[in-house]
């Protein structure tokens, strides 16, 4: 059963590039679909889905730019609300005006701000784990946001250094939060590991309206001054808004913070490699690495990655790559320089900026 106090919050103006050729400026990784089925829904439409009989769907909120707003409006319902900025500006200024909508709406709302680009094969355990987040926002006045299990000493996440548990039956696998640690080296990712308090910051919140607005005030005050200089008009305020994250602006400053451990497979989806470890999730290997996308045929080919739509594609001998095709554009890379793709893609503009 829905839940009128519940408001969902999804950023969806990430315009990255980690995905080229599949993923381009007009049409970034939120809106591309990772599954075997022509018709699998998109990261943007399974995170919508996540909370279905959770929040009404008159009460889901987009956040993207107006550069992706006809996007969006093309994968989600009419129900859905869609706040386009004028430009973008971090996620700070992106959560304040999402929890200003809120507040106005829903003075007692509670706001589950995702990100639009993550996978989570395991919805049953993360949707336990949202509950009891948003039973501790609704009666504490804490910024809750919801701490990745570590499943390997990972060096391209951020950290949260928890303390002592939250006491009640409302607090249960909830933790006061000692700190933010950034991405630590190799060496440090394993003692995090070894140490068993340290979770993956994996950018995921719960608060009510106000209390987030609050810590705005204590923290960001410029960010009020500046929207009601600005008599509340986006377009106005909203280049005057200090362009940085909620983790810098709030989080890692605030000192009533806690977090609940999440454990449901989640990935960020963070490159191409990534795709490995969510088909071993999905049991979906095949003889040459993974295939997301089109068929592949190998000999003596191990450890690649292929998204080619509508095509066969044949290894012969290689080991280690990627091979993506979309639209006129054609990839092939080593997977450990998966991180590196954007230098291709900033030739692309260059040369072929339709393609970019």
């Amino acid at each position: 059963m829905t839940d009128p106090n519940l408001h969902l919050v999804v950023m969806a103006g990430g315009s990255g590039t980690r995905f080229w050729p599949k993923s381009t400026s007009k049409r970034p990784k939120q809106f591309l679909s990772f599954g075997t089925a022509p018709d699998a829904p998109s990261l943007l439409q399974q995170t919508l889905s996540r909370f279905d009989g959770m929040v009404p769907e008159s009460n889901r909120v987009v956040v993207t730019t107006r550069l992706l707003e006809s996007a969006v409006e093309s994968q989600v319902t009419r129900a859905v609300s869609i706040l386009a900025e004028p430009q973008g500006r971090n996620t700070a200024p992106c959560v304040y005006w999402a929890a200003r909508a809120v507040f106005e709406k829903d003075p007692k709302g509670v706001m589950l701000v995702m990100p639009s680009d993550h996978t989570i094969p395991r919805l049953a355990d993360f949707q336990n784990t949202v509950t009891r987040a948003v039973a501790w926002a609704k009666s504490h006045d804490d910024l809750v946001t919801l701490g990745v299990s570590p499943t390997r000493p990972e060096t391209g996440y951020g950290y949260l250094k928890t303390a002592n548990g939250l006491t009640g039956v409302e607090g249960s696998g909830g933790f006061g939060v000692e700190a933010f640690v950034e991405k630590p080296d190799l060496a440090r990712a394993t003692e995090y590991i070894q140490t068993g308090n340290y979770l993956w910051n994996g950018g995921m919140f719960v608060w009510r309206a106000d209390v987030i607005l609050k810590a705005f005030d204590d923290f960001m005050p410029e960010m009020r001054r500046e929207w009601e200089a600005a008599g509340r008009k986006v377009e106005v305020a909203y280049p005057r808004m200090t362009a940085t994250s909620i983790d810098y602006g709030v989080m890692e400053r605030a000192r009533n913070v806690v977090t609940f451990t999440l454990d449901c497979g989640w990935d960020d989806l963070g490159s191409w490699t990534s795709l490995e470890a969510l088909a071993e999730k999905l049991s979906a290997r095949h003889e040459a690495g993974v295939v997301t996308g089109g068929q592949a045929i190998s000999v003596e080919s191990y450890g690649c990655i292929v998204d080619a739509p509508g095509k066969l594609v044949a290894l012969l001998g290689v080991e280690d790559l990627i091979v993506v095709q979309q639209g006129d554009a054609i990839l092939i890379a080593k997977k450990d320089r998966a991180q590196d793709i954007k230098l291709i893609v900033e030739k692309v503009k260059a040369t072929r900026p339709e393609l970019a």
